[in-house]
């Protein structure tokens, strides 16, 4: 079963909420209070980093919404290359 676009980005969001990080590749997607060396203590901060050298990209973003439609924007993109 696939799941749509919606479903998968709630799903992202419910695990990156859970305290999880997402990898794919060389593309993650945490929560940088769950990070052993991190400081951010308060507010959520969401970082997405990819070393994929067809799209490098590494930001921090205050809204989750925002990170987790970057990490699936670069995800497709990485996904469609091969």
């Amino acid at each position: 079963m696939d799941l749509t676009t919606s479903e998968q980005l709630r799903l992202y969001e419910i695990c990156i909420l859970d305290g999880l990080s997402i990898s794919y590749g060389k593309l993650s997607l945490c929560d940088l209070r769950n990070r052993y060396h991190s400081n951010v203590f308060r507010n959520r901060k969401y970082q997405v980093h990819s070393d994929d050298s067809s799209y490098p990209h590494s930001a921090i973003y205050e809204e989750l919404p925002s990170a987790v439609r970057k990490f699936a924007d670069i995800k497709t993109r990485i996904k469609n290359k091969s």
